[in-house]
């Protein structure tokens, strides 16, 4: 079910939000490419994009690579600066979104948990903050995290001498969800694991199919045709 889907006739819309999935990297650390590799019977793209998707209009791949995404199945929106990191990623997004609110996550995590998204989506129709994000074990966690079309001019202005996405956090003041409230909606927190290496791919693979939401009936979400069996982990 779509997020559209799910508005109640009669009551003020949540804000809308457009998901925008990080992936212009080099993926050097892995030695593949991470949007198009295959994990659990599906692209780490589609796991990403079926867990936004509930609270979302639409989802894009952010990439400095189109070519190879094409058959991946998502609009994609080259890097207005290529390779300045997920803060060009994410002002990429900003300048494109056509609503309020960015729901931005990276492409090489595929264990979003739903409960942890909902619970940032949730804070949106009372919050005065232009950002949304979680602290969690290692601090300030900007993906997955909402950011307001707002905070383009700031971060056009911060990626001219800066490029940690972190230290824009700190510059923003953002509302953040407690660590606390993270552990309840993300007991695990697999939320905030990124798959960078071969060790992590082997993590990854050890922990088992990713959980998105599934299709009506419990059945998953159909994934798309793997034409040439590449990259395939299941």
């Amino acid at each position: 079910m779509t997020r559209n889907e799910r508005l109640t006739p009669g009551r003020e819309n949540p804000p809308r939000v457009t998901g925008a999935i990080l992936a212009g990297g080099f993926s050097s650390r892995l030695g593949q490419d991470k949007a198009s590799l295959w994990l659990g019977g599906k692209t780490l793209t589609r796991w990403v994009a079926d867990s936004l998707a509930p609270l979302v209009d639409a989802s894009w791949l952010i990439t400095n690579h189109p070519g190879p995404h094409l058959a991946l199945g998502l609009p994609l929106v080259t890097d207005l600066w290529p390779f300045q990191g997920p803060a060009g990623g994410l002002r990429t997004a900003l300048f494109y979104s056509r609503t309020p609110w960015v729901l931005a996550a990276a492409v090489d995590n595929p264990f979003l948990a739903p409960e942890l998204l909902a619970g940032l989506t949730a804070r949106l129709a009372s919050t005065s903050r232009p950002a949304v994000v979680c602290r969690a074990a290692r601090g300030l966690e900007p993906f997955p995290g909402l950011y307001h079309v707002r905070l383009l001019a700031s971060l056009t202005a911060f990626l001219e001498s800066q490029r940690r996405v972190s230290l824009f956090l700190s510059k923003c003041r953002p509302e953040v969800v407690p660590p606390e409230e993270v552990m309840r909606l993300d007991p695990e927190g697999r939320s905030f694991f990124n798959l960078n290496t071969p060790e992590d791919l082997e993590r990854a693979r050890a922990w088992g199919e990713p959980g998105p939401p599934r299709a009506a009936g419990g059945a998953p979400p159909p994934a798309p045709p793997d034409p040439a069996g590449r990259h395939r982990l299941s």
